[in-house]
């Protein structure tokens, strides 16, 4: 069971009528919704249909047991599927990822350049502008990502090297029409080749340039242009043969065209550039009137529809605690909090905004702007943060949560992320980052940054003031007076009490949560990704290697009979995984180009989070630190003492960015977990002897009153039958004394 706490108020999803919702494995998509729910049919054509509350899909989507594909059945997603991969984006080689990451970071560069007017989509303007293109597109190419394999030194700038105008140019349109995912493309054996020969081809393209006209001509008046121009040339090659065949002229045998159907010359037609056709038909003025941006901006009507994502210098100096769970952290785990150093620090709010609602979708506090920080606060814009809520005593549920359509940032490094980006669309999120240097791209978060300094940090001492002017005497340093544990309070009890129930200018003074509310109920919401998919997407990117014990990680270990079958037939036991810090009952592996999902060991960790059993390893250590072992018991017992006694506290810190980067899993495995192993083995039968010192005493149904009744002979075989057996490998009862189980 998952370690999440539901927020009293349940969301209602958006489920469309293109939309595939996923079940248990079976496939349906929903043709009815009302307050009470969905009714969901199955898409196997065997039309059953079944009903599902609102209350059941909550609690599915909750459990990580829902997913939830928009659009997929969708003609237009259909045949883009056939030019993308049909794996997640971060789950390809490493190969594979970097090319994409090349190809990705030159066209970023390009479309820069081309909002500034420095570069047109042509080859000689392009090939003028190469050295341009591989110097900014260096700005993306040197962010490190999994895909890299540590070939890159930090703080260094790296350009890519090989870049070609033409094959530049072919990247251009597809990455802006599908994202991404079109840089990754498909086997050139997959394609097939286009059934036009190059000289209908070419007749073809000068015949339709006809459309561009003044006089407007219709399709089916450039359908009978291209039918006479391919009659006239057949009929000129006819006399060229003819002259050939007669031996008169210079004419030589040639083949006759096939003229192309009304469908093809309909697509080719709709392949000219939109901007030409209008400025050609309809002239200069009303082609920019039509493609020109409107200065009243952008119109949005569901929630999710777009989503403001930024990162904010906490306009703060705050004074590390030392005092409740930091107490419970050891030197390495204050080094990546910043506590550490002895002094007072600055802070980075990383915050997402949805557009529509000026709801706060999420919030992580950390030390540097970084692609984990932009990973850990789009997990936090899918999840439900009911228990973020209830740990500080909120008055009003913190329930906004679900699938973003689009994610607009700012040209941030842990915005720009290749890590981040292939994450975010694994998710089914599209993400785009704003020019830099242009807030206005961003303004409703940036707004709300500003009314957080002067509602909301104005009110605490150790505010820093911008600059010295607007400083004077105001002594920063010495009236620093809030924890950052108390900080992240605040800023959930301000959000959730303050922020969303104040009416907002922009929403014509509706208040934001009430317009959440509002239209959750009119359109819903996409549920958030299922948990297999959070976990490839968003869990920590490293290799392990396999053992016939299986993998093993932070002391907990992970087997299956689908790992146990690879390993006998591997030659190289070293896999790659996905370890996701939010639930470590389960780990994604890739076996022979094919990701896994391996549970671990002892179902006890279904649902459970990272940092509770970091707290849980050093609570045990302390108290068995002679012990070679430690029982299933023993950690059940641990973990809901942890739980219990520091929930609140706990969950107060999951506002801050936690480092479980590949290297200090790494650190931990081989510092941490030294000398600690968690028996998982089936501990040894502890049964009573016989009165006589021999065997075992059964007792029987038709002895209920002695200690050990003597059982009756008898030659049946159906002696088993009646008789009731203790069971003596019961785990003993977590009320007794703490044991260690051996081996």
């Amino acid at each position: 069971m998952l370690d999440v706490q539901v927020s009293p108020s349940l969301p209602r999803f958006a489920f469309g009528r293109y939309d595939e919702v996923i079940l248990d494995g079976i496939s349906y998509r929903a043709t009815d919704c009302s307050d009470d729910g969905y009714i969901l049919v199955r898409t196997d054509a065997s039309d059953v249909a079944e009903s599902f509350s609102h209350a059941v899909l909550s609690q599915r989507v909750i459990n990580g047991t829902l997913e939830h594909r928009r659009d997929e059945f969708l003609s237009q997603h259909a045949r883009r599927r056939l030019r993308q991969p049909t794996r997640e984006l971060s789950t390809l080689s490493p190969k594979t990822q970097r090319k994409a990451k090349n190809h990705e970071a030159l066209v970023l560069a390009f479309l820069e350049l081309e909002k500034e007017g420095k570069v047109k989509r042509t080859e000689d303007a392009t090939k003028e502008a190469l050295e341009e293109i591989k110097f900014r597109a260096g700005k993306y190419y040197s962010i490190a990502s999994e895909a890299d394999g540590g070939q890159f030194a930090r703080n260094t700038r790296v350009s890519p090297e090989k870049v070609s105008a033409s094959r530049l140019l072919k990247r251009v349109a597809p990455y802006s029409r599908d994202g991404l995912s079109a840089l990754y493309g498909q086997d050139t054996q997959n394609r097939r080749e286009r059934r036009i020969g190059p000289d209908e081809l070419c007749l073809l393209t000068l015949t339709i340039r006809n459309y561009l006209s003044p006089e407007r001509p219709s399709i089916a008046d450039i359908v009978d242009d291209v039918s006479r121009a391919f009659r006239a040339e057949n009929l000129r090659r006819k006399a060229l043969f003819e002259q050939g065949s007669a031996g008169q002229g210079s004419g030589q045998p040639t083949s006759y065209l096939v003229p192309p159907s009304r469908e093809t010359i309909r697509r080719e037609i709709n392949k000219l550039d939109p901007f030409e056709v209008v400025a050609a038909r309809h002239g200069l003025d009303a082609a920019r009137k039509k493609f020109a941006p409107v200065g009243t901006g952008m119109t949005l009507t569901r929630p999710l529809e777009r989503v403001e994502m930024d990162a904010w210098k906490v306009d703060l100096k705050t004074i590390m605690s030392e005092a409740g769970i930091w107490s419970m952290l050891d030197e390495e785990e204050k080094a990546a909090f910043g506590l550490d150093m002895g002094k007072k620090t600055r802070w980075f709010l990383v915050a997402a905004m949805c557009a529509t609602t000026r709801c706060i979708l999420a919030m992580k506090l950390a030390r540097a702007e970084s692609g984990r920080a932009a990973m850990q606060t789009i997990d936090m814009i899918v999840r439900d943060k009911g228990h973020w809520a209830d740990a500080v005593g909120t008055l009003t549920p913190w329930s906004m949560s679900g699938t973003p359509e689009l994610i607009v940032t700012d040209a941030g490094s842990g915005f720009i992320d290749f890590d981040t980006r292939t994450a975010a669309t694994d998710l089914g999120i599209n993400i785009d980052a704003g020019p830099a240097g242009m807030p206005e791209f961003r303004g409703r978060i940036e707004r709300m940054f500003g009314t957080m300094a002067g509602s909301f940090i104005g009110r605490f001492t150790g505010r820093t003031f911008s600059n010295t002017i607007a400083k004077g005497d105001y002594d920063s340093d010495k009236r620093a007076a809030l924890t950052s544990e108390e900080l992240s309070e605040a800023l959930v009890r301000w959000v959730v009490d303050v922020y969303h129930r104040r009416p907002h200018a922009g929403l014509g003074g509706e208040t934001p949560l009430n317009c959440w509310t509002r239209l959750v109920d009119k359109y819903g919401v996409a549920p958030m990704p299922s948990l297999e998919r959070r976990r490839k997407a968003l869990g920590t990117r490293t290799k392990y290697t396999v053992t016939k014990t299986g993998i093993t990680i932070l002391g907990i270990r992970y087997h299956s009979d689908a790992l146990a079958r690879w390993f006998m037939h591997a030659r190289d036991p070293e896999v790659r995984v996905r370890w996701y810090s939010e639930d470590l009952g389960a780990i994604a592996v890739e076996l022979d180009g094919v990701w896994v999902e391996i549970p671990s060991v002892l179902t006890r960790f279904r649902g459970q989070r990272a940092g509770v059993w970091l707290r849980t390893v050093r609570e045990i250590r302390a108290a068995y630190a002679a012990e070679a072992a430690v029982s299933e018991a023993i950690i059940a017992r641990t973990m809901d003492h942890i739980v219990a006694l520091n929930a609140n506290a706990m969950a107060r810190q999951g506002l801050f960015v936690e480092d479980f980067s590949e290297e200090r899993l790494k650190k931990l495995d081989a510092t941490l977990m030294i000398g600690f192993r968690v028996e998982d083995t089936p501990r040894a039968a502890t049964v009573p002897t016989g009165e006589d010192g021999l065997g075992i005493d059964l007792p029987t149904r038709r002895s209920p009153g002695a200690d050990h009744a003597q059982p009756e002979a008898s030659s049946g075989p159906d002696i088993c039958e009646a008789t009731v057996v203790d069971d003596v490998y019961d785990v003993p009862d977590l009320d007794d004394d703490w044991s260690i189980g051996e081996k």
